[in-house]
Order: structure tokens, then C-alpha cells, then sequence
């Protein structure tokens, strides 16, 4: 028998259908869910962007400057990565 928390799905998944649905590209909602799961796993503070309250403002975002926003997402999961935010940096041509 599951309980409730198992048979709910997560707000994650619920904001990458809405995401999606709205025109968010396939791999920018993915990355949008991962920091959306990783705020919640590591308890960010509420003024770090993921929270399931910032879902319309992310989707807004995602389809305001798909580029910008990536790089943000990037930022966000892997500050202290400079490789990956220089790499993602240079292939998205935001020199």
C-alpha cells in the first residue's frame, strides 16, 4: 500500500508539464526540475530561486530568454563549477 506522499507526484514534475505545455524546450525543463528538487533537497533559502511557489516566475523566465535562463539554472545547481558555467557560457554565445 502506498502512502499519500508516494502516490502524489512531486511539484516538479507537476510544474515540468506545465512548463512544457507552455513551450519550455524539453532540456530546459529538465534542468528547471533539477533545481527545483535540489532546493528542496538542501533546504535553500526562500530567496533562492526552485521553490514551488516560483514555478509561474521560472516558466516566465524559460520563455523570456531560453539562453539567459539556462545559464542561470547552470549558475544555480553548479556555482562553483567555472569549467561547466564557461563551457555552457561559450556554447550558448553569452561571452
Amino acid at each position: 500500500m502506498m502512502n499519500d506522499k508516494a502516490a502524489k507526484s512531486a511539484y516538479w514534475d507537476d510544474w515540468q508539464q506545465e512548463a512544457l505545455a507552455a513551450g519550455v524546450s524539453a532540456p530546459l525543463a529538465a534542468l528547471g526540475v533539477e533545481l527545483m528538487r535540489t532546493h528542496r533537497k538542501n533546504r535553500w533559502p526562500k530567496d533562492f530561486l526552485g521553490r514551488e511557489s516560483d514555478g509561474p516566475v521560472m516558466i516566465e523566465m524559460c520563455l523570456e530568454d531560453e539562453a539567459e535562463t539556462e545559464l542561470f539554472f547552470i549558475e544555480n545547481l553548479y556555482p562553483y563549477d567555472a569549467a561547466l558555467i564557461e563551457k555552457t557560457r561559450r556554447r550558448l554565445c553569452l561571452h
